[in-house]
This record gives structure tokens, C-alpha cells and sequence, in this order.
């Protein structure tokens, strides 16, 4: 019976696993680790796969209630780039396959689609980074002075121009700075020393 193995990685992504080449314990384990799965494939049987490795609880960092993250987007932008023309921010709830965020310029909304129609809710960070994408397209056409662009410039056939990417790049590179400077801070800051104090009954 012909067998094929395979490596279901936790983001959907599937690697065709040789056990000639591979230690196949070992690749069970790292699945495991890594909240993947190793099945196999059974050519002559009407079963397609039959799972090697159960699927482990997946132990996901806490995430804020979908009302909540619009606010803390809002948040986070203030922090490394205080926009100077109002946006809305929407953040929807129905899934998508591709489309992961939309900037309607004549609106000035910003549209987050927060869950994948086949892996469910996005990550966190992962919507954060759509957001920075259309909050570029935002500051492209609102503030372009304040990226040294004199404003903003589209080629035909072309969705991003060079002022988008520079804004991008620009929004990005902040964040990354903002969050060491905080990491930075919060291991410098020395723990609670606790003071005891002897009392006459």
C-alpha cells in the first residue's frame, strides 16, 4: 500500500515529507511543537489521510475582543505617527480569503477584514500590519509633506507607488523602535522591593 507523507503546517501550508530523507519521529515532534500535525496518505483506500499526530491544543497569546482592537490600533498610530487628517476605522467581522484591508479615499475609511474564511480570526499582529498597509495609503494622500512627498503619485497598472512604500517602510521601522525602547524599559525597571516593618503589639 502506497504511502505519502505529509506536514500540515498550523497556517494551512502542506510539505511533502520523504522518510527516506527524513526521521520521521523527529518531524512528528517539531509538528507537534509547533501546533502542526503529520498525516499520511493512503493511495489505495477510499480514507484520503489518516492523522499521525493529534492535533495539540493550540496556546494562543491573549487576544483583545474585535470592539477592543479598533481602539488600540488608534493607539498604537498616535503613538508612532499623530495622523493629521481624521480616518474611520472599521474592522469586519466576515471572512476573506484574500482581501485583508481596503483604504476608500473619498470616505477616508480604513476597512480591516479581521478572519480568514478557512483559519478563522487572524492574528493580532497580522491585522496590525494590514492596517499600517492601509494607514500608508492614508498618509499618501492626506499628509505627503510629511514623508517628503509633494503629493501623491500613481502609475498606470500600478496599486503602490515609491511614496507608499517610503511611508510604509517609515511606519514600520517607528513601531519596531517604539516597542524596543518599551521592552528596553520594562527590564530596567527593578522589582518591588518589599520592607517589612517590626510592630510594637
Amino acid at each position: 500500500m502506497a504511502e505519502r507523507y505529509w506536514l500540515i503546517l498550523p497556517n494551512g501550508g502542506r510539505q511533502l515529507i520523504d522518510p527516506e530523507v527524513f526521521d520521521l519521529p523527529s518531524v512528528e515532534e517539531r509538528a507537534r511543537r509547533v501546533g502542526g500535525r503529520l498525516v499520511v496518505e493512503l493511495e489505495d483506500t477510499a480514507e484520503a489521510s489518516i492523522r499521525l499526530v493529534p492535533a495539540p491544543p493550540v496556546f494562543r497569546r491573549f487576544e483583545p475582543p474585535i470592539p477592543a482592537v479598533a481602539e488600540l490600533f488608534r493607539d498604537r498610530m498616535a503613538r508612532i505617527h499623530p495622523c493629521r487628517v481624521e480616518y474611520d476605522l472599521e474592522l469586519n467581522t466576515r471572512p476573506t480569503s484574500r482581501v485583508l484591508g481596503t483604504y476608500y479615499r473619498s470616505r477616508r475609511l480604513i476597512r480591516v477584514y479581521t478572519h480568514d474564511r478557512d483559519a478563522g480570526r487572524r492574528p493580532l499582529e497580522e491585522l496590525f500590519d494590514t492596517f499600517l498597509h492601509e494607514m500608508a495609503h492614508h498618509l499618501e494622500y492626506t499628509e505627503p509633506g510629511s514623508f517628503d512627498g509633494y503629493r501623491a503619485e500613481r502609475t498606470r497598472g500600478r496599486m503602490h507607488s515609491r511614496l507608499f512604500w517610503q511611508i510604509l517602510r517609515d511606519l514600520k521601522r517607528r513601531w519596531m523602535v517604539l516597542q524596543r525602547l518599551e521592552r528596553r524599559q520594562t527590564a530596567s525597571v527593578p522589582p518591588v522591593q518589599r520592607t517589612f516593618f517590626d510592630v510594637d503589639a
